[in-house]
């Protein structure tokens, strides 16, 4: 494992990292559900937060789902617990998920320059280019940016030679992987990912034809408003992830108990490699997923963050827990994080 001090990993000053908290698998989920429907409520009208949709895994399976409040705060539709929304970055780690089964098929090599992949390149000339691989773009030290909107991609230091959150990674990323399949991303991601995990509602567009899908939220005043939906024209592996909690919850289950990836690629994803910071937190990276460690076991983690969305990812692999909670408010981070923390600790 190489430890790196990053600087502006991230453009949020806020937390991401999980609240500390004791992996409790002992705990009967028949205490749990309800400790946790009680919490949920006041969480929610404390941060003033529209709607929320949570799915807890335990033992290998979605144990428990359900959906809170509303998906559109001027329609008042209801939040079911198949609701889909926005969940941003957790598309990363299933990015870096399906890249592994390239690398298992022998056409992705982690350590190969990831510009020999391309005939029209993705970064810009530098003496660093020729440098990246996808183990830098999985462990957020290639150097490239978290600007998504910037472009022209420049590499702002030697890959490998510190963390640095980097979002623009895996949209580079995604290229090659369209260069190697020759396919479109989502219909890549939906074949490889969605379509084996049984994950119906999960895309990489914004829209993919579904009208369950929430609106994201924003305030002014202390009012919760819904922000206009704009569907996208293309996939962004980086921050477009569209899904259901259940669907979250299986990806989890799979990074626990895996079936469809061989496990030493898996126990690589969930192994230290690299140590940073993003902001003033310490972190620890996996291949694609960031690691956090217990007194009873190494846990996995990934936030979601966009304007009007927040989301969390967490799972423990030795305690068999885990657990998704997705909001449709910016202000929603905290409480996911509250939530995650108290859904799988003592």
């Amino acid at each position: 494992m190489i430890a790196f001090c990053a600087m502006g990993c991230h453009p949020s000053s806020r937390d991401v990292t999980p609240l500390p908290f004791t992996p409790a698998p002992g705990i009967p989920m028949a205490r749990k559900i309800p400790e946790l429907d009680r919490f949920i409520h006041p969480a929610m009208a404390r941060e003033n937060i529209p709607g929320v949709a949570i799915a807890l895994v335990h033992d290998n399976q979605v144990f428990w789902t359900a959906g809170y409040g509303v998906a559109n705060s001027f329609t008042s539709r209801i939040v079911l617990a198949d609701t889909p929304f926005e969940a941003a970055s957790i598309g990363k780690p299933l990015t870096a998920y399906a890249a592994l089964t390239l690398v298992q098929e022998g056409r992705l090599d982690l350590h190969k320059p990831m510009s020999t992949y391309l005939t029209k390149q993705f970064v810009a000339p530098s003496p660093y280019r020729d440098q990246i691989t996808a183990w830098h773009v999985m462990t957020h030290t290639s150097g490239l940016s978290n600007n998504l909107l910037e472009w022209k991609h420049d590499v702002a230091f030697q890959p490998g030679s510190r963390f640095s959150y980097s979002g623009v990674g895996f949209m580079y990323l995604q290229r090659v992987i369209e260069s190697i399949t020759r396919e479109p991303f989502n219909d890549f991601m939906t074949q490889t990912v969605f379509a084996q995990l049984g994950m119906g509602s999960t895309s990489y567009f914004r829209s993919f034809g579904d009208d369950r899908i929430v609106r994201g939220h924003v305030y002014l005043f202390g009012f919760a408003l819904p922000m206009p939906f704009f569907p996208t024209a293309q996939p962004n592996a980086a921050n477009l992830l569209c899904s259901a909690a259940p669907d979250l919850g299986k990806f989890a289950i799979e990074l626990m108990h895996p079936h469809f990836l061989d496990r030493n690629l898996v126990g690589q994803m969930l192994t230290d490699q690299v140590q940073g910071h993003i902001g003033k937190e310490p972190v620890s990276w996996g291949l694609g997923i960031g690691l956090h460690h217990t007194t009873k076991g190494a846990c996995f983690w990934q936030w979601g963050d966009t304007l009007d969305f927040e989301s969390y990812l967490l799972g423990c692999p030795d305690a068999r827990i885990g657990v998704v909670v997705l909001t449709n408010s910016s202000r929603g981070r905290m409480v996911a994080r509250e939530i995650a923390a108290k859904a799988l600790g003592e």
